[in-house]
């Protein structure tokens, strides 16, 4: 019996601190949980200090050195575009389209073939030897990327014209962006197809392109044909057998009426030909609408000052064409001095 008692004595004694911890435990766990997080807390907040910092010096690094800063973007869903059929109360649109493409050509594009024409002009005048040579290989060149790109606008601008045809004929178009684009692909596929002579042969651009160069290197000599001055490729027609071409004119840079040359030149809308502003005006009179017949040799074609039009190119060209005559005079005496 004092064995059992010793023991229940012994199991009461050890129960007791037990009971104490589960009274007290709640408490003193909670708050020891609390000051664990604190703890943690104390932890993470240099770690997430420590990024931040870095970030904050790398972004100022990347910004003192003009670098581009990296930033996080999110990729946002982008719907997929339909291809709609088209009817005709949307055929305007396409008409608006074309017309884009045509203003394009028109105001930006067209413009270029005057300045590299200069440029020719002068290179060719100014410019002798392998030297000069190889600077007009290159502005032809660069002409002839001219012509390609402009093949290119009308492509997209008669395609679309094509289109509005058909949807103002009230045919329903399925697919019209596939068939717009397959159509531009299919005209530029079989343009790059071509050669030399059938691209730029029969090009009114190409041609006065040529002229002006022509008549700096070749004064007062006629232009030959055109297929005379692009060699003959595998494609194209032996030169026995293409059809008769017309080679170029001698440009006559003088007045039909004061016989010098041209200043301030006024051109007729009807025939082409150009006159010096100030005799121009004193054969028509003051009278706008005054017809006469046409001054030039030849010609039978009624004009007015109504009909006239400033032409700044061939001022250019016509004063560039006085400065090579005055040359080649100066030349000459130079030349009956020496002997």
């Amino acid at each position: 019996m004092p064995v059992a008692g010793s023991s229940r004595a012994s199991k009461r004694h050890r129960r007791a601190p037990s009971s104490d911890i589960e009274e007290d435990g709640p408490s003193q766990a909670h708050q020891q949980q609390q000051q664990e997080d604190v703890e943690m807390d104390d932890e993470e907040q240099p770690r997430r200090s420590k990024k931040s910092s870095k970030k904050e010096k790398k972004r100022a690094e990347q910004e003192s050195d003009g670098e581009e800063v990296d930033e996080v973007e999110e990729d946002i869903p982008v719907p997929e575009a339909k291809d709609y059929p088209i009817d005709k109360n949307q055929a305007g649109k396409l008409r608006g389209m074309s017309q884009d493409w045509a203003t394009l050509r028109e105001k930006v594009h067209l413009p270029g073939y005057n300045f590299i024409r200069e440029v020719a002009a002068s290179v060719a005048e100014f410019t002798e030897g392998e030297k000069g040579e190889k600077a007009m290989t290159q502005i032809d060149a660069l002409m002839r990327d001219l012509l390609d790109t402009e093949y290119e606008l009308t492509a997209h601008e008669k395609i679309l014209d094509g289109l509005f045809q058909q949807v103002s004929r009230n045919e329903n178009i399925e697919g019209v962006i596939e068939k717009y684009e397959n159509g531009v692909q299919e005209r530029l596929e079989a343009y790059k197809q071509r050669t030399a002579r059938q691209k730029y042969a029969k090009s009114d651009q190409y041609q006065k392109f040529k002229q002006v160069i022509y008549e700096v290197q070749h004064p007062d000599e006629a232009m030959p044909p055109l297929t005379d001055l692009i060699p003959r490729e595998e494609g194209d027609d032996s030169d026995d057998d293409d059809d008769v071409q017309i080679g170029g004119i001698t440009q006559d840079y003088k007045c039909p009426l004061s016989l010098t040359i041209l200043v301030d030149p006024l051109t007729s809308k009807v025939c082409g030909h150009s006159y010096s502003a100030a005799a121009i005006r004193e054969y028509l009179g003051n009278a706008r609408n005054r017809q006469k017949e046409c001054p030039a040799t030849g010609c039978k074609k009624q004009i007015s000052l109504a009909i006239l039009e400033p032409n700044k190119e061939l001022a250019k060209r016509a004063k560039a064409a006085a400065r090579r005559e005055r040359a080649r005079e100066e030349d000459s005496g130079d030349e009956e001095v020496i002997e």
